[in-house]
């Protein structure tokens, strides 16, 4: 019964080391039979069968069986005769016993050397991964001595090789021995450290910039308790540090361009005040005069008199309204609030059926030129779009100044049918300029559609910017 249940128990290892196999997801293949094994095999066979026949013979020989029953006779109450069967019985039992233990130690060796194939082929894979790996990755001691490292880290660092990496403390290639300090301090305490730009001194001298993780681990054998993984960025920073440039080129053109586009409207607006407004004024004046004449002149004359009135009257309202387009004269004369409230007001006259209110929060004085023709174009674009687009009944403008000085805030929401689809494209360009007007003062405009309907735009500058 015990030789059972100790079976029982070995087949259990055998078949939880067989799933434990299985999970590792790798091929297992099965140990072959070799001619060899099979010729050792069939020698060892051929040796009992001759070793039997050999005892056979000499039992047949010298009647051992016979021997045996005399000598055992004076003991037959005690069973002694029954002993040679028993003890047959046994060597039988035994030889059993043993050949099932030779198929479990075959089992279990095959299953060991199966393991042993899996853990190369897991150790060849990582060894892969973290050999080919394009970050850097080491294994440190305690105090930093790096006991273990890939190629990339050997690159980052300015080294040939990585044994060359080996035996170095990574705290000496900190550009700032402070934050060295600093660092193995913070290992101690938390015993993971991430940091997100982090600069260090290669071999060569050259500064090299790196994204880097640090872990605290159990110590092993080795001594490797620090675990390092960087990325260098030291391109990427490059790259952006250019871009950022590229950025600021850009955005002083857009300036320059910007106030070329407004001093050649103050002058477009300024020559047709001065010149086209004069003309206008000199030709109704004069069809003014012959209309004093009634009675002297046909009456064709003072009809076609009365029609140069009536022409250059609206010739000068049209020239009026290009030249408030061009550069709002309230702008210049009344300054930013004053202005805008002309607006909404001229707004209003023109859009009776939508309700429109303005409040002001602050005081608007001293922003500079440039600051208050981009908010008076803002709120003029903003209530043109809603004209055209919107189909709003109420439209709400807010525009505020920190106390401080710091910001100037302006929102401009209405209640209309809000933003088409982004699979539907506009054609017009009012907000994309808008944007790039706002963003040269080093602000930003938002543009949100909240539910169920309606646009709300919200716009940043900041004050302490010196383009403002």
């Amino acid at each position: 019964m015990s030789l059972r249940v100790a079976c029982g128990q070995d087949a259990k290892k055998i078949s939880s080391l067989r799933i434990f196999m299985s999970d590792l997801l790798l091929p297992m293949p099965r140990t072959p039979m070799t001619p060899d094994r099979h010729r050792e095999v069939a020698r060892d066979l051929l040796a009992v069968v001759l070793i039997t026949g050999l005892v056979f013979i000499l039992s047949s020989a010298f009647e051992l069986r016979e021997r045996i029953t005399e000598l055992t006779r004076p003991l037959e109450r005690y069973q002694i005769d029954e002993l040679p069967l028993t003890l047959g019985v046994l060597a039988l039992a035994l030889a059993w016993f043993a050949w099932r233990r030779w198929r479990q130690a075959t089992d279990e060796l095959a299953l060991r050397v199966e393991a042993q194939q899996a853990l190369s082929q897991n150790e060849a894979r990582y060894r892969t991964l973290f050999m080919e790996n394009l970050a850097g990755n080491a294994l440190c001691s305690r105090d930093g001595t790096m006991l273990l490292c890939n190629p990339a880290i050997a690159r980052i660092l300015g080294l040939p090789a990585p044994e060359l990496v080996t035996g170095r403390n990574l705290f000496d290639f900190y550009a700032d021995p402070a934050l060295a300090d600093e660092h193995r301090a913070l290992l101690r305490q938390q015993g993971k450290l991430d940091v997100a730009l982090l600069e260090l001194i290669a071999a060569d001298g050259a500064a090299v910039k790196v994204i880097a993780r640090m872990l605290v681990g159990q110590e092993s054998t080795q001594g490797a308790a620090l675990q390092l993984y960087v990325a260098d960025v030291s391109e990427l920073q490059l790259m952006q540090r250019e871009l950022g440039d590229a950025l600021a080129e850009n955005r002083l053109l857009s300036q320059k361009y910007l106030l070329a586009q407004e001093e050649e409207r103050r002058h477009l607006a300024r020559e047709l005040h001065d010149e086209m407004g004069q003309w206008l004024n000199a030709i109704k004046l004069d069809a003014v005069s012959i209309r004093k004449y009634p009675t002297e002149l046909p009456r064709e004359v003072l009809d076609s008199a009365q029609s140069i009135i009536e022409v250059s009257t609206r010739v000068y309202d049209v020239a009026r309204g290009l030249m408030e387009r061009l550069r709002p004269v309230a702008l210049d004369e009344l300054g930013l609030a004053d202005a805008l409230q002309h607006l909404v007001a001229q707004w209003r006259r023109r859009n009776p059926d939508v309700a429109c209110s303005l409040v002001v929060d602050g005081e608007l004085s001293g922003f500079g030129e440039q600051t208050n023709i981009t908010v008076y174009r803002v709120v003029q674009e903003c209530l043109t779009n809603v004209t055209r687009h919107a189909r709003a009944s109420q439209v709400r403008l807010q525009i505020a100044c920190a106390s401080d000085a710091r910001e100037l805030s302006l929102v401009v929401a209405d209640d209309g049918v809000g933003i088409e689809p982004s699979g539907k494209k506009r054609s017009g360009l009012g907000l994309a300029g808008l944007r790039e007007r706002v963003e040269v003062l080093g602000g930003r405009l938002e543009v949100l559609s909240p539910p169920p309907h309606g646009v709300e735009i919200r716009v940043r500058i900041p004050l302490s910017d010196p383009r403002s």
